[in-house]
Formats: C-alpha cells, sequence, structure tokens
C-alpha cells in the first residue's frame, strides 16, 4: 500500500469503498420481490414496472461517466457523497410513491445516485492497492457482494410478506442515511493533486475517455466483464418473473432458489483467488470465459434431448455464476491496473458497459418464457461468443504476443 496514507486511513478506505460497493448491490436486488405486486398496486401492466428496471440500469449505467470525470477532476470524497445523497433522494420519492410515474422517477434517481459507487469505489481501491493487492481485494469485495443478489431479495421479500412493500424503500434508506454519516466522518480523499500532478482539466477528461474508448485492451476486458456479469444480473432481475409469475413460488421464498447460483459464483472467487497465486489474470480470465463456453453446449445438449424444469435451470445458471466467479477478480484487477492513472475514468466506462449491457439482459431475461431451455440457450450462448471474441482477440492473443517477445 502507498505509504501516504495513514494505517487507519487505509482501513477506512477499504470499508467504505466496501460498504459502498455491497450498497449498490442491494439497491439492485432489495425491491425485486416487490415488482409482480407493484403492477396491482400501481393498477399497471407488468411491462409498466419492468421498465422500472429497465430506467434504474439505464441511469445506473449513463450516469457512470459523471461520477468518473468528477471523482477524477474533483476527488473521491464529495464525489461519492454527493452521490448516496441523490440516490437517498430517490428512494425517499420511491417509497412514498403512490402512482407509477413517481416510483419510476424514484427508482431512476436512486440508480443514477448509486451509478457513483462503484467508479469512486474502484478509485479508492486503485488508489489504495497495487495489482496483485487489488486482485485480492476486490476477490474479497465480490466473494460478500456477490451475496447480495440472493441476500437482499429473501430480505425483500420477509418486508414484502410481514410489513409492505414500503418497508423496503424504508430499510434501504436508513442504510443509506447510516452510509452518507460514516462516509462523512471516515473516508479520506485518496486523489491528490499538486503542481506536478494538476487536476485534468475537462477537455482533459474528454481525452481520457476518448483514449480509454479507442484502446482494444478496455473492450477486451470491458465486454468479458459485461456479458458474464450482466448475463448474471439479467438472471437475478428475471428470477421474480421465472419463479413467482410463471412457477407461483412464494415471493418470499424465490431468492432461496438462486443461492445454489450465490454459492457457485463464491465458489469460482475463491479458486481465482487460490490460482492468482501461480497464474497471470490474463490465464484465469480465458479459463472463466471457456468455462461459460461449456456451460452453453451443455445447456443446447440438454434442450435438445428436451430436458426442461426448475433444477436444470438452477444447475446451468449455477454453473455459469461460477464462471462469472472466475472471471470478475481478473478483469476487474487487470483493467484497472491497465488504466492506473486514468482509474475514475477507465472505472467509469467499465461499469458503464457492465450495466448498458445489464439493461439489455434484464429486459431479455425477464421476457423469457421457461417452458423449455432453448431460449436460456440462446441468452447464455450469446453473451459467452461475445466474451470469447472479446478475450481471445484483445486480450489473449496480445498476452501470448507479449510473452513471446519476452522469450525471444
Amino acid at each position: 500500500m502507498d505509504n501516504k496514507f495513514t494505517e487507519h486511513q487505509q482501513k477506512w478506505a477499504f470499508r467504505l469503498a466496501f460498504a459502498v460497493i455491497i450498497l449498490s448491490w442491494m439497491s439492485i436486488k432489495i425491491s425485486m420481490p416487490a415488482l409482480p405486486r407493484l403492477s396491482e398496486v400501481f393498477h399497471s401492466t407488468p411491462g409498466g414496472v419492468k421498465l422500472s428496471v429497465t430506467l434504474f440500469f439505464i441511469f445506473f449505467a449513463l450516469s457512470q461517466p459523471i461520477w468518473g470525470a468528477i471523482a477524477q477532476q474533483r476527488g473521491c470524497r464529495p464525489t461519492l457523497l454527493i452521490g448516496i445523497l441523490v440516490s437517498i433522494v430517490g428512494s425517499l420519492i420511491a417509497m412514498l410513491a403512490f402512482d407509477l410515474p413517481t416510483y419510476i422517477i424514484g427508482r431512476s434517481l436512486e440508480g443514477l445516485g448509486m451509478g457513483s459507487a462503484s467508479p469512486v469505489a474502484r478509485t479508492i481501491l486503485t488508489d489504495v492497492f497495487d495489482r496483485k493487492s487489488l486482485a485480492r481485494s476486490m476477490g474479497t469485495i465480490s466473494g460478500v457482494a456477490s451475496t447480495m443478489p440472493a441476500l437482499a431479495p429473501i430480505i425483500g421479500g420477509y418486508l414484502l410478506t410481514w410489513i409492505d412493500w414500503r418497508a423496503i424503500f424504508g430499510f434501504f434508506l436508513i442504510l443509506s442515511v447510516l452510509y452518507l454519516s460514516l462516509a462523512f466522518r471516515d473516508l479520506p480523499e485518496t486523489r491528490f493533486y499538486s503542481e506536478e500532478n494538476p487536476r485534468p482539466t475537462t477537455s482533459q477528461l474528454f481525452g481520457y475517455y476518448l483514449s480509454i474508448l479507442k484502446s482494444s485492451s478496455f473492450w477486451g476486458y470491458a465486454l468479458c466483464y459485461a456479458v458474464m456479469t450482466g448475463g448474471i444480473i439479467g438472471y437475478y432481475s428475471a428470477a421474480p418473473y421465472w419463479f413467482v409469475s410463471q412457477l407461483g413460488i412464494a415471493a418470499n421464498h424465490y431468492a432461496f432458489l438462486t443461492v445454489p447460483t450465490v454459492a457457485l459464483y463464491i465458489l469460482g472467487l475463491f479458486i481465482n483467488r487460490m490460482l492468482l497465486k501461480k497464474y497471470d489474470l490474463e490465464k484465469l480470465l480465458f479459463l472463466g470465459i471457456l468455462s461459460a463456453v461449456v456451460t452453453v453446449i451443455i445447456t443446447l445438449g440438454l434442450a435438445v434431448i428436451n430436458v426442461s424444469g426448475l433444477i436444470p435451470i438452477i444447475v446451468l445458471l449455477s454453473m455459469f455464476g461460477f464462471s462469472t466467479g472466475l472471471v470478475m477478480p481478473a478483469v476487474n484487477a487487470g483493467a484497472m491496473a491497465h488504466f492506473k492513472k486514468v482509474a475514475g475514468p477507465a472505472s467509469a466506462l467499465l461499469v458503464m458497459t457492465v450495466f448498458g449491457m445489464s439493461s439489455i439482459t434484464a429486459t431479455w431475461a425477464m421476457s423469457i418464457n421457461i417452458d423449455t431451455l432453448w431460449p436460456i440457450a440462446l441468452y447464455l450462448g450469446v453473451l459467452s461468443l461475445i466474451g470469447l471474441f472479446a478475450n481471445f482477440f484483445w486480450i489473449w492473443l496480445p498476452y501470448k504476443n507479449s510473452a513471446k517477445e519476452k522469450t525471444n
């Protein structure tokens, strides 16, 4: 770690970056059990409520470059505090909504504010850690954050059953206010500027974004991250419609069916952490993508022989979750280390790609009828092939060529 930080600052930088990533994942998933109920509450079609999910992801994604630029120019601490405050306003509006348009405005504001969490947290961690330590810290955070897609809907489901859908947003509001108070008190600033390292101008920030977008390495990492994580987020978003609406499982019970996927995801993270001691990040990323392709082949095989039902879906999505766990720490550490000097913009564009893809995958997955495995095979197949292409041409081949040059 950089010795310009005291031990107290280092600990709180990690803790608060950790906590805000957990909070952002909770914001995505805690309201999911209420979605089928909200159609009745707001006298709306299911499509209208599904739109709130899509718009949340769009605002979450498109706000990333804005927050990343502000963090790069003005510092991480004020950027994160403002972002959380915007999210709190959005949660309050959603909680008090009595019609669908107001609810959608609240959720969109919540997504806009929570969009600050990932780029700022990643910038903080990149400022504090070196490349391999960054991978380990991201693995630790990912391991806990990966429980949120199962844990958050379980909490939301019981709040919905025991109290009301508004209690879900009230609970999240309390957590957000608590986080804001802790961050205001203990979050250190990790971006430092001087005459030798001045604050970037607006034109320089545009230049940073443009140079990152022109980099094939960025797209190699970003697309791998987007299709794998986006695929899992799409599944979690569709779960209440697959399991509650189509199979009739109770809203406070369906989230338990996603636990195997979470468990396999964590196993993938654990294996990545073990292999990281011996293998380069690029090799682990390639292994994760190949694992996803194997899952697609198995899904196609089961679809051909007309296998369907709840158990095959859970098993196959859990296998894809394992592949995502292998990929996630490698792709994060690889991308952020590659663009360490412009960590804010790079992180913003990386997460924007992920949640831009998630808005597509969530909309796609929520429309899937699970009577057969063919739609799921298509869903996983398209995502895995995009990841394989991006990984092979923009990460794996440059890595192998670089290794050959060093050998020669």
